[in-house]
């Protein structure tokens, strides 16, 4: 079948309304945790619960990817989510809905979405010519940054309105339209290579598999190794950022800074759509990456909203187009039928020590930093309290500051460290 960058502009449209309303379930779905709880550790859990099916399912997932039809696990996984919003209604209109429930229901939506992530991935190359993959893959952090934009503003202003249950019925149709969408799109499927095993034992060999192409491409896995590190260290922060917004403010000045940091990633985007691969491929992106670290120190130097935005403006601006860059180099130099595989392998190992952010973050803020941080706290009162101010959300702040700071200083060390001949693109020849 002929590529066609119209087919691909269809499935990408049906997705970014799809994700829109995702993204509007899920700012209302955090309004709702701390309304409940007025603490970060659920924050931290339900952060959690989002990432641990990506890195358990990711070798299922990219077999399934490289070996089922992409297009019916688009359609399968965004059914099943639409249906998990339908009961998270009924819960919420029968008065039923517990804290507790929200961490299962995550994990579930978050499985449907390890499942659908390589399979979407993996089909952007099949329905654009290579050429053309640096604008498409623009064109996804795009919609994702519009999405993160939009979905924070509206959420926030219909939240008092419609409350919870009202952004998921709305999360409900816009599945609907994402399930039309990959429906109607002609999406070729690559075939793997034979095998003759099955189950598990087919699992590990796809796994092994996707672990020699990773090794084989020099420059892949140090990379990979070190963004897993910096993913550990953001995510230690932007599990706060409710937190330390709504410990002053409420939901609307929240939705306000997503919003903020959202315009950030779209412009960011829209860069991306339009600027060259780098030469130097890694020493680019961790150069953009370091000033991203710049931005969680402006965020945590003030309990103000407006401020806190701009510092997450700026630490988001870079990233859209690093991962372009991540991601073209990723579909340029794997062959397409093992892209489930590799890219499924490679986003668990980015995301493998984030949990830990998540499971820690919550704990340190409500039992260390926020009463080392409060006006009767003694070091943090006298001294860095000076600095940063002191109260509600100022150990959100002070943890800020620390991430932007070790985020920075590694991002600036291996920008040096890939400056030199060794900094450019892997070979773009497919390993078979």
């Amino acid at each position: 079948m002929k590529k066609s960058f119209k087919s691909f502009l269809v499935l990408w449209g049906g997705q970014f309304f799809s994700i829109l309303g995702s993204g509007l379930s899920a700012f209302g779905l955090s309004v709702w945790l701390y309304n409940e709880t007025g603490a970060a550790t659920p924050f931290a859990m339900s952060f959690l619960c989002n990432l641990l099916p990506g890195i358990i399912f990711a070798p299922v997932a990219g077999s399934f990817a490289d070996r089922k039809n992409r297009k019916m696990i688009l359609v399968a996984t965004d059914s099943l989510d639409a249906l998990l919003k339908v009961l998270m209604v009924g819960l919420l209109l029968t008065g039923s809905m517990k804290v507790w429930m929200v961490y299962p229901i995550l994990f579930l939506s978050s499985t449907f979405s390890t499942f659908q992530a390589p399979a979407y991935s993996a089909s952007i190359p099949m329905l654009v010519e290579e050429d053309k993959l640096s604008k498409a893959n623009g064109l996804i952090q795009m919609s994702n940054a519009a999405q993160s934009m939009i979905a924070p503003a509206l959420a926030g202003a219909l939240y008092p309105f419609l409350g919870l249950s009202g952004l998921l019925m709305i999360d409900f149709g816009t599945f609907l339209i994402g399930i039309f969408t990959a429906l109607i799109t002609k999406i070729p499927q690559s075939v793997a290579e034979a095998t003759e095993s099955k189950g598990m034992k087919l699992i590990v060999k796809d796994f092994g598999a996707a672990m020699k192409l990773i090794r084989e491409k020099n420059g892949f896995l140090t990379v990979i190794i070190v963004f897993s590190i910096l993913n550990f260290v953001a995510n230690i922060a932007m599990v706060l950022v409710g937190p330390m917004v709504m410990a002053n403010y409420s939901s609307v000045e929240f939705g306000n800074v997503e919003t903020i940091y959202a315009a950030a990633m779209l412009l960011g985007g829209l860069l991306a759509t339009v600027m060259p691969k780098a030469k130097n491929l890694f020493g680019t992106m961790f150069a953009i990456l370091a000033i991203s670290g710049v931005g969680l120190i402006v965020s945590g130097f003030t309990p103000y909203w407006i401020i806190i935005g701009v510092g997450m403006f700026i630490f988001f601006l870079g990233v859209p187009y690093a991962n372009t860059l991540f991601q073209t180099g990723l579909q340029t130099s794997f062959d397409p039928s093992s892209l489930g595989r590799v890219g499924s392998l490679i986003s668990a190992l980015l995301k493998i020590a984030s949990p830990l952010a998540c499971i820690f973050s919550g704990p340190i803020i409500d039992n260390v930093l926020e009463p080392f941080m409060s006006n009767n706290g003694t070091i943090g009162y006298e001294v860095i309290g000076n600095y940063i101010g002191t109260g509600a959300g100022r150990g959100c702040g002070l943890m800020f500051i620390i991430c932007g700071v070790v985020l920075g200083a590694l991002c600036i060390v291996m920008a040096f460290r890939y400056s030199g001949d060794h900094a450019a693109l892997p070979s773009n020849e497919c390993t078979q």
